[in-house]
Parts: C-alpha cells; sequence; structure tokens
C-alpha cells in the first residue's frame, strides 16, 4: 500500500509542476532583458532611422480612455508624450462632458500643441462599456496604422514604452497583435489577504502569458495592447460584446489573434503598473469576476489545465500524507498491508524505522514539489513585479481552488452586473 502511495504522491507532484507552472515558467521567459541605457536606446532608434529602417516603423495612435483628475492626466501625459518612438500619437478620450473635455483640450493643446488629440464620450450614452465606447471612439479617430489602447491611470515606467511595443511590428513577420502587460499597484492593496490577491492575480496573468508565449493566445491585458488598426473594423470593433462590460481583453482578441499574427513585448520598459489608490481591493475583485464571467466564451483548455494541476496539488498532499499515516500504523501493531510479516519477515513494532521512514519520503516528496514551485513562481513573479513569496505559497495554493469555489457561489448572484443593461 506505502509504495502505491507514494507512486501516486511522485507522479501527482510531477503533473502538478508540468501542468500549473510550465505555463508560469513560460511566463518568466517570455519577460525579455531590460533594454539598452537611455543614450544607448535612443542611439539604436536614431539608427534605424538613419539606415532606412526608421520608414519602416509604422505611426501608432496612442488611445488613452481618461477617467482620472485634471492633474493626474497631466502628469501621464509627461511620460506619454515624451517617447522615443519616431511616428505616433495621442488620442485621449475624456469620461467627462463636452464642456469638462472642451476646457481640458485647451489647456492640453496649449502645452502640446502637436501628436495630441481630445475628444469625450457623450454623456447620455447608457446600456454599454464606457470602457469598449471610449476605445471606439479613440480608435475611429486614430491615424496610425496600429492602436495601442491604455488608461490614464497606468503608470509609464520609461521613455522606450512605444519603442519596446511596437519592436515587433518592425522587426516581426505578419505580427498583427503585441500583447503588453499590466498589473496592480499591489502597495496600494489591503487588508490580511492582500499576499493571496496578488498570487491569484500573478497566476491569472501568467496563464495567458505563458499560452501567448508558446503561440496559443486566449487572452491579453486591455491596459496595455497594440494591434492593427484594420483589424478592429475588419472584426466590427466590439460589436459582439457590447452588451457586456468585459470582453475587450478575451473575447475581442480571440477574433483577431491566431497562433502567427500574435506574440508578446513585456519588459522592464513596457510593463505599466495601474494605480487604483484606496479602490484598489474593489477593482481588482470586480476585474476578476468579469474575466471569471467571460472564460465560458474562451477555449477550454487554459482553464481545464489549470483545474488540473490544482487537483494535482491536493492528490500529491493527500496521498504523502496517507502513506506516512500507514506506516505509523503499522507501528501501533496494525497489519493494514494483508500479511506483512509473511511477505517481509518483520514485525513493526520492533523497528520504528519502518514507520518513520514512510513520514520522512512522504515529506520530501512534498517538500521537493513544494521547493520547485516556489522557485519557478518566485522567478517569474520578480520578473513581472508582484511579490516573491515563500512559505506562503504553498499553502496558497492549496487553498486557491477552494478559495475560487467559494468566489464563484459568492458572485453568481451578480451575474446581471457584467452585462451593461443591468
Amino acid at each position: 500500500m506505502i509504495p502505491l502511495l507514494f507512486a501516486i504522491s511522485i507522479f501527482a507532484a510531477l503533473i502538478a509542476v508540468l501542468v500549473r507552472f510550465k505555463p508560469v515558467w513560460d511566463a518568466g521567459n517570455a519577460v525579455k532583458r531590460d533594454s539598452l541605457a537611455n543614450s544607448e536606446g535612443e542611439a539604436e532608434m536614431s539608427i534605424l532611422s538613419a539606415e532606412g529602417r526608421g520608414g519602416d516603423c509604422p505611426k501608432v495612435s496612442v488611445v488613452v480612455y481618461s477617467f482620472t483628475e485634471e492633474d493626474e492626466i497631466f502628469s501621464y501625459l509627461e511620460a506619454a508624450m515624451n517617447q522615443d518612438y519616431p511616428d505616433y500619437e495621442v488620442i485621449i478620450v475624456n469620461e467627462g462632458g463636452a464642456e469638462t473635455t472642451a476646457s481640458l483640450a485647451k489647456k492640453l493643446k496649449a502645452i502640446y500643441p502637436e501628436r495630441l488629440y481630445v475628444t469625450f464620450i457623450p454623456e447620455e450614452s447608457r446600456s454599454l462599456s464606457r470602457r469598449k465606447l471610449a476605445f471606439t471612439v479613440g480608435i475611429k479617430a486614430a491615424s496610425g496604422e496600429v492602436v495601442l489602447t491604455t488608461t490614464s491611470n497606468c503608470r509609464i515606467p520609461s521613455r522606450r514604452w512605444l519603442t519596446s511595443m511596437m519592436r515587433p511590428f518592425v522587426e516581426g513577420e505578419g505580427i498583427d497583435v503585441v500583447l503588453g502587460y499590466s498589473h496592480f499597484d499591489f502597495d496600494s492593496l489591503q487588508g490580511a489577504g492582500k499576499w493571496y490577491r496578488q498570487m491569484n492575480a500573478t497566476l491569472s496573468a501568467c496563464q495567458w502569458i505563458g499560452a501567448a508565449y508558446n503561440r496559443r493566445p486566449f487572452r491579453g491585458d486591455g491596459n496595455n495592447l497594440a494591434f492593427r488598426r484594420k483589424l478592429f473594423f475588419d472584426c466590427k470593433g466590439y460589436s459582439k460584446t457590447m452588451h457586456l462590460v468585459g470582453g475587450d481583453d478575451d473575447i475581442f482578441l480571440t477574433e483577431i489573434m491566431n497562433r502567427r499574427n500574435t506574440t508578446t513585448s513585456i519588459s522592464a520598459d513596457s510593463i505599466l503598473v495601474t494605480e487604483w489608490g484606496e479602490s484598489a481591493n474593489r477593482i481588482l475583485s470586480e476585474q476578476r469576476e468579469r474575466h471569471q464571467f467571460t472564460s465560458w466564451m474562451l477555449p477550454c483548455w487554459p482553464f481545464l489545465r489549470a483545474g488540473l494541476g490544482s487537483l494535482m496539488q491536493w492528490v500529491m498532499a493527500l496521498s504523502a500524507l496517507a502513506a506516512a499515516v500507514v506506516g505509523f500504523l503499522l507501528l501501533s501493531g496494525l497489519n493494514l498491508s494483508g500479511g506483512l510479516d509473511a511477505i517481509l519477515g518483520w514485525r513493526p513494532e520492533t523497528n520504528v524505522w519502518y514507520a518513520i521512514v514512510p513520514a520522512l519520503v512522504a515529506l520530501g516528496i512534498v517538500m521537493l514539489n513544494w521547493l520547485a514551485e516556489v522557485m519557478i513562481y518566485r522567478r517569474t513573479a520578480r520578473k513581472l513585479g508582484s511579490v516573491c513569496l515563500w512559505w506562503s505559497l504553498p499553502w496558497f495554493l492549496l487553498w486557491h481552488p477552494v478559495g475560487n469555489l467559494f468566489f464563484k457561489i459568492k458572485t453568481l448572484r451578480r451575474r446581471r452586473k457584467n452585462y451593461t443593461f443591468a
């Protein structure tokens, strides 16, 4: 019985690492090394232009959904309007009405007379996603071949953000979609469960980043997403999901992405940080709820894979625990192996090591599995700007499927919130 339990535990441990943490490892591989230093990066861009490759750089229209205060917009534009990419424009779609936007546009135009366009979402627009409406308005106003969608509460890390996001379009062949990455300002999360929420958000991101790295894209990040403008109109924009609050970073993307035309661009220069202040916990929960709601419209294999990985975590732990318990029961004189004396020629109560060894082997299997998972997670989390967990990660992973079940049950009665007409 004990060898069988050990075999089950080892097999489950291997499956858990391969199935659950292969995407995490691949997500770490998708993160590129830091770009060159400022002076070298600028020199590289100028060389591209000087040798004629700058002419191959497609114009990009950065469509910014703006819902922040005026001071924050000015702070955002200070970084957005000083990128080192040779040909781009910034289109701000303001959440405020016509009068507010007109006043804002006048102030912004005085500072940035070129490459900046400011428009607004009509206040009377109801029963539709304000975010998707904003991007639709901005994309229609765009003049660039490539559109990059983002929001005004994103912190831009570098002057090479656009260069990093546009590099695949310049250097690759047949690339139509580039998936960037953004994450919450994790320091703004509050409460005892903030580390678990960081881990959950990081694992969810690794799921789609790792899939895209392996040429099987199914989701992206609408706060840092570049695609050719033509694709938007070819699939009639967000027409299929206008009745949903979400869907712009997954359902829409499944219409325009395939194995050949999609890649990732993730580095220290291109990872954006979204700032939600005191609303971070609530927004993160709402985002998770929207992704959970739209997941049934996506390919099922990523979610089945994650579910199998969670199941194997429990099978590994429980089978190892069972082997240790059987060993201690044998020590107490219980003949659970069906004639142990006759088969092995020893009495378990005469040698305590025959009971301790199974417990030590079981502990070794569990610890080696957990150590492998912790090291893989820490490697990728460090690159993605998330918390690098140690001892708490294994317990979080065991709780993860249980927590997901509770979250689904809790949100069942709120499913109507995912529709714009609710």
